[in-house]
């Protein structure tokens, strides 16, 4: 999962490609948080002293790694009928799938499994993706502001995931007031992890110094800006792509896949929802590679 500020990048960049007018939206926190995909659950009850209650983890990395392309097309079912609000926040769904299968096998890769590395390499690539693209100093801007629905879901948006989740996955243990605490986690961890002054990092650096951004000293290509040769964490695959590259390649997916999304909701139809079966197939957000393959990320050269 590439980090919160780039997956709101790639969604706004999906949007304005397709001349979506995203940034006067009434839905466009929405659509923000959407973006986020599953990852709010991997907030749930951050602190440290909490670390024993796995619920969070446990679906977060559930919608990561079975039923991907089925669960995406329910939620675009349910949402036909749905408000703006919810619309938007699938389409920001399915803009963190398309991104995460692009790109996590890269950043596998070249952050290890060890600790937070994972974490701490998306939040660097938040940082240099923000600058190159943006020119904006990230840890001058707060995330949270970004993805704040309320002080609670909406309930809309509350039950699709609910629904989405209990019908595809029976197997977990949760109850619906978790969605909620996962949604109000993130949001209190974004606002702990905002450190413009720079004085969080000094004081809690064990804590949030792989999730906060601040400006980049090290000399390190962690954009893979000179092409240099990777291979894909799962497969074994040798591959030479840029991050940027990776990143083109998932934006096109999203330039093209969303209009048919949009298509269904206004028109419906058989012959469009097999299209999006179809495009959208059975890929884990984890290895990029089809779940049916149960295929593991075990090669890393890690940068950090």
């Amino acid at each position: 999962m590439p980090n919160i500020w780039t997956h709101i990048f790639f969604a706004e960049d999906a949007c304005n490609a397709l001349s979506w007018d995203i940034h006067h939206s009434p839905s466009r926190h929405a659509l923000f948080l959407g973006a986020q995909g599953p990852d709010p659950f991997f907030y749930y009850r951050f602190w440290p002293w909490l670390s024993s209650q796995k619920t969070g983890q446990e679906i977060g990395n559930t919608l990561h790694t079975k039923e991907c392309g089925p669960f995406l097309i329910y939620l675009i079912e349910q949402a036909q009928e749905g408000s703006d609000e919810v619309k938007a926040y699938v389409a920001g769904f399915i803009t963190h799938h398309l991104l995460d299968r692009h790109t996590h096998p890269y950043i596998h890769y070249r952050a290890g499994y060890q600790g937070s590395k994972h974490q701490k390499l998306e939040t660097l690539i938040d940082t240099k993706m923000a600058l190159d693209t943006r020119k904006m100093e990230l840890w001058k801007h707060a995330a949270y502001a970004e993805i704040n629905v309320g002080d609670t879901l909406p309930v809309s948006i509350l039950y699709i995931l609910d629904d989405a989740i209990r019908r595809f996955h029976p197997e977990l243990s949760f109850q619906t007031k978790d969605i909620q605490i996962a949604y109000q986690d993130m949001i209190t961890a974004q606002k702990l992890f905002a450190d413009p002054g720079g004085w969080k990092n000094k004081i809690l650096k064990a804590f949030i110094s792989s999730y906060s951004h601040q400006p980049i000293h090290e000399n390190i290509d962690y954009l893979n800006e000179e092409n240099k040769l990777w291979v894909h964490a799962a497969t074994g695959e040798k591959q030479e792509e840029s991050f940027a590259e990776l990143y083109t390649d998932a934006l096109n997916d999203a330039v093209s896949l969303l209009p048919l999304v949009t298509d269904y909701w206004n028109e419906g139809g058989e012959s469009v929802k097999a299209q999006l079966i179809r495009r959208i197939g059975n890929i884990s957000y984890d290895t990029g590679t089809p779940v049916a393959n149960h295929d593991i990320n075990r090669f890393s050269v890690p940068i950090i």
